[in-house]
């Protein structure tokens, strides 16, 4: 049986090192905020239930294409939605997420809460 020659053993080295660069993932999140409710709420209030949305833009060769909508703007369709008057319990969170050595990526904000509706 013949060993395998220090070519052989370079190109493996080579495709292993190259699969595992590729398959690389860096995934970091950060908290941007917390809140306990975005506008004021009177002591009695029906739960409409929770919410959640994410916005993203996607980045290839550190180029973005698309945008991303302001946190503001993603509260206020996320209270119109449910047709809310509030959201309670708010948190805001920036994901980043870098493929293949930066070469693509993604940066989200994901928000999530829970709906109320004001009783009258």
């Amino acid at each position: 049986m013949a060993l395998p020659t220090f070519s052989t053993f370079c190109r493996i080295s080579g495709i292993l090192c190259c699969g595992l660069l590729l398959s690389s993932c860096i995934v970091t999140r950060h908290p941007a905020g917390i809140a306990s409710s975005t506008a004021p709420v009177t002591s009695t209030y029906t739960v409409l239930g929770p919410v959640e949305e994410s916005d993203c833009v996607y980045r290839v060769l550190i180029i973005p294409f698309g945008g991303k909508d302001d946190e503001q703007e993603m509260i206020d369709r996320l209270t119109k939605a449910k047709g809310a008057d509030a959201l309670i319990g708010v948190t805001v969170e920036h994901m980043n997420a870098m493929f293949a050595l930066p070469l693509v990526g993604q940066n989200c904000t994901v928000i999530t809460g829970t709906a109320v509706k004001n009783a009258r």
